[in-house]
């Protein structure tokens, strides 16, 4: 199964998304900003990221520019449940035009997550 780097600064929503993607067998790495992704990003090697977009210190846009302008090709799924300031139907283009993969929005389905993963990492 995939090695997921997982960056989500929500720790119930982490749990949750490490639960799904370990029940069908993936190991899951944990980050609980862009910053600190990032970090770990560089310091291993993973089959994907599922990344949230709105975290502290770097938000989910600045860590993709950081994957796709060092020219990294690693599958992103991004899950997003907007923020107060800046609406899903902003979010999820902006994820796109960044190099987001697939974007899906919270609260999600566990075979809504799946369905992703199992997509990105068959391309």
């Amino acid at each position: 199964m995939a090695h997921i780097l997982l960056v989500e600064d929500s720790p119930e929503v982490s749990l949750s998304v490490r639960e799904i993607l370990a029940s069908v067998g993936h190991t899951v790495e944990e980050a609980a900003s862009g910053k600190e992704g990032l970090k770990r990003l560089r310091a291993g090697k993973f089959d994907a990221i599922v990344s949230d977009i709105w975290m502290p210190e770097m938000d989910g846009i600045a860590l993709l520019k950081e994957i796709r302008g060092a020219g990294n090709e690693i599958p992103v799924v991004v899950i997003s449940g907007g923020a107060p300031n800046a609406p899903l139907t902003y979010t999820a283009p902006l994820a796109a035009t960044f190099g987001a993969n697939i974007v899906i929005y919270k609260p999600f389905e566990k075979a809504e997550l799946l369905k992703a993963i199992d997509s990105v990492l068959a391309d």
